[in-house]
């Protein structure tokens, strides 16, 4: 299941690694990995980091646009 969609332009993945992954290698401690997951929305399982960029706009104090990392595509929100 993808939770962050697709570049539309490239179709690069913008899913990055789990969210438990990335600290159960930071802290080296499945109990504080899932605990500190959790504070994300996370489980051992689900909850993913995102790698679209937005753009946000301090006038309207919201993200209005998104950008692709990999081809620099840009689109409306």
């Amino acid at each position: 299941m993808n939770e962050h969609g697709f570049c539309p332009n490239c179709k690069m993945d913008f899913d990055g690694e789990l969210i438990f992954e990335t600290f159960l290698r930071k802290y080296g401690d499945r109990r504080k990995a899932i605990e500190t997951a959790e504070m994300y929305g996370a489980t051992e399982t689900k909850g993913r980091w995102g790698k679209r960029i937005g753009i946000y706009s301090i006038e309207k104090d919201r993200t209005t646009m998104w950008r692709c990392p990999d081809c620099n595509h840009t689109w409306s929100r």
